[in-house]
Formats: C-alpha cells, structure tokens, sequence
C-alpha cells in the first residue's frame, strides 16, 4: 500500500512539472521581448536613427532627464533628438538589471553607458541609471510609455 502511495505521488508529482502555466510562460515571452526591444532601442541610438527612435516611443511618450523638462510625445523627441543630429555615437550600451512584466505594461530598470564625438570632434563619455516603463500598443507592439536617464557623472 505505501509503495502504491509512493508511486501514485511521484506519477502526480510527474504530471504536475510537465504542465505549464500559460500564464507564466506568456510573462516570460514578454520578457523576452521587452529586453530584444530595449536592444532595439540601443542599436537606433548607435546608429543616430532619430525616426526609428521616436518610433519606438508611444504616441504620448516621454524622455525624462532630471536635468531639464521631460520630452513629451514622438514629433516632440524627434524634435529634441534632431538637436544631436550631428553628434556621433560611437558606442551605446543599455544593459536590463530588472525587468518586471504586469499585464500590458513593463518595468525595466538599467544601466546606460554612451561614448560620443560632438559636431566639432570632441569626445565624451555618460553613463548612469536608466528607467524605462514600456506599455503594450493595442497592435501588441511594445512601446516606451516614459524613458528616465539619471547620469552618474
């Protein structure tokens, strides 16, 4: 009798890993995606593709920076990001510490690091924390609902 309650627990026990919570396994993909798309951010900010950036932004986004206003909207941070047009990014590294998945919304906390050449040939170098709460599209299309850099230097 006991092996039988033995052997009952273990099939159970068995049955129970092989399933999969749908709903755990769907966080995980958002997951997933979030961080690819925060990736996606990098490479746009590398390559200085202002439209592609703005794109990425929800239509009332903001790009926050406690040093000045918050830059609401996509025409607004196209606006603003065309003031560094002719600024070279030489290298761009967002890395993801955290990224914590709520139904249709993301919140992703960071770390930032940029070496840029200014207009005139100067190079420098931020780097800091970064905020990002993303917000999924009606389309399912993850987008950045506020984007927070605080610089360390």
């Amino acid at each position: 009798m006991r092996v039988k309650r033995t052997l009952l627990f273990i099939a159970c026990a068995a049955f129970l890993a092989a399933c999969e919570n749908p709903k755990a396994k769907r966080m995980e993909f958002d997951k997933a995606v979030v961080q690819a798309r925060l990736q996606q951010y990098a490479t746009l900010l590398r390559a200085m593709d202002i439209p592609g950036i703005a794109a990425m932004y929800a239509p009332d986004g903001q790009m926050v920076n406690p040093k000045r206003p918050p830059v609401t909207g996509r025409d607004a941070i196209r606006e603003f990001l065309g003031g560094y047009a002719g600024y070279k990014v030489l290298e761009n590294t967002d890395t993801a510490t955290s990224t914590l998945i709520d139904g249709d919304t993301s919140e992703q906390l960071g770390t930032y690091h940029q070496r840029v050449r200014a207009p005139d040939g100067a190079l420098f170098e931020t780097s800091g924390r970064l905020e990002i709460g993303w917000t999924r599209s009606p389309s399912g299309e993850w987008l950045i609902q506020e984007l927070a850099t605080f610089p360390a230097n």
